[in-house]
């Protein structure tokens, strides 16, 4: 009898923000850590760090993963639903 293996493509992916985490590390080939991105995310959004990796993705920079971590830095993100604190918003209530 033929035994079967199940493998696994990605075992740490659980949710579609560590399935892009995971795809954003890999296309950089590791040089930014998995937790950054991660907190990326978090902080930023997975609609505003999906944006900005593929407009790096799309762009002819010598050095993406520069070019990535600025645009991340500058990036400004306003939550309308109101959920996010003042802070997130970058304004003063």
């Amino acid at each position: 009898m033929e035994q079967i293996k199940i493998t696994l493509k990605k075992p740490r992916v659980y949710t579609k923000e560590q399935e892009l985490a995971d795809t954003i590390f890999f296309y950089f080939k590791k040089k930014i850590k998995f937790a950054a991105i991660m907190s990326f995310i978090k902080r930023k959004g997975y609609q505003a760090i999906y944006q900005i990796w593929n407009d790096v993705k799309h762009s002819k920079a010598k050095n993406d993963v520069a070019l990535f971590l600025w645009k991340v830095k500058n990036e400004r993100v306003i939550y309308k639903n109101g959920k996010q604190n003042s802070k997130n918003n970058h304004r003063r209530k």
